[in-house]
């Protein structure tokens, strides 16, 4: 059996949160003011449930790759207990692992991490100035966040992508201080359209387009197109540099059509889009059962995915919406 929507899209990427909670407080996810409700950890799904999760993604429902995100995942506990018992299940099964993290607690569990078969890393920093980070995030991480990132770089993983959301007044004129500063690096830098989502305020005044981003650092590099296959990243390499940069237009121009994901929630709900409300499936008592067989909880994640939009709504629309805290979602 293959995840495929209504309009064919083939679905072979699941994105999973590992926890509802974040050490960080960053003003377009998790502000003050969030309206997100955090879940005990009796409501989040036990690392045996996830186990099942993904054995039931990867083996019944051919998913390609999995990506553990949050909240912050590596703040869960022991979860490097929870990585070993996935590197088992990938040993025999052959699928791609991804962790999302904001780099605050990664640096003493790399090595672990490659030992337990993480394939690619994406790390969030979203300015390049001490000052600036702690007013975005609402802590002082700057530097472990740093020293993460060039550990992760030079230790082998398969991929480090470097994600940044750009705000319109708050770090847009970073562009190329960002671009200058990992030019030389074999990484991939995705700057990320601000994206409305409850408790953050968005406008668009706060508003910086991808084509607005890539004038901006055309004014000192060149940049030359690099042709993908279905990526939701708009790829350029920068000429005479080892850096390549993705840009990301959820809001200014989608990629909906090309759309290969889906997400599951800490608590087990299934949502079809990151802007979308979580389907009535409640996969949570159907993995604590195993009196449900593996089968019934693949087709019943199929069939949830029958109600996925074909594009997700305007930004008018967006705003409106009550239950789509990105830190609850997983990004």
């Amino acid at each position: 059996m293959i995840l495929k929507d209504n309009f064919g899209r083939v679905h072979d990427y699941v994105r999973i949160s590992l926890i509802d909670k974040c050490n960080l407080c960053c003003s377009y996810c998790n502000p003050d003011n969030s309206l997100a409700k955090l879940s005990s950890k009796y409501s989040l799904l036990s690392y045996e449930e996830l186990y099942r999760l993904v054995k039931i993604l990867t083996v019944n429902l051919q998913v390609k790759k999995i990506r553990f995100t949050g909240g912050e995942p590596l703040i869960r506990k022991d979860i490097m207990s929870f990585f070993a018992m996935i590197y088992w299940l990938k040993q025999k099964h052959h699928f791609e692992i991804g962790i999302t993290t904001n780099g605050t607690h990664l640096c003493d569990k790399i090595e672990d991490l490659l030992r337990f078969g993480i394939d690619r890393l994406n790390i969030s920093l979203d300015t390049m100035q001490k000052n600036k980070y702690i007013s975005i995030t609402g802590a002082d991480y700057f530097d472990s966040t740093i020293e993460s990132i060039h550990k992760a770089i030079a230790s082998g993983f398969k991929s480090v992508k470097v994600n940044c959301v750009l705000i319109k007044n708050t770090n847009d004129d970073e562009l190329n201080d960002f671009v200058s500063y990992f030019k030389n690096f074999p990484i991939e830098l995705r700057f990320i359209e601000y994206m409305p989502f409850s408790g953050n305020k968005w406008d668009d005044l706060k508003f910086y387009g991808w084509e607005m981003m890539k004038e901006k650092i055309e004014h000192e590099y060149i940049l030359k197109e690099v042709p993908t296959s279905g990526k939701i990243a708009k790829m350029y390499s920068v000429a005479g540099y080892k850096l390549k940069l993705g840009f990301i237009s959820s809001i200014s121009n989608h990629f909906c059509d090309t759309c290969n994901r889906i997400r599951i929630t800490a608590t087990g709900q299934v949502k079809n889009c990151l802007f979308s409300s979580s389907q009535d499936i409640i996969l949570k008592k159907l993995l604590a059962d195993y009196t449900v067989s593996d089968d019934t909880i693949a087709k019943a994640i199929s069939e949830a995915l029958k109600s996925k939009w074909s594009v997700h709504p305007e930004v008018d629309d967006l705003l409106q919406l009550n239950t789509n805290n990105m830190m609850s979602i997983g990004g």
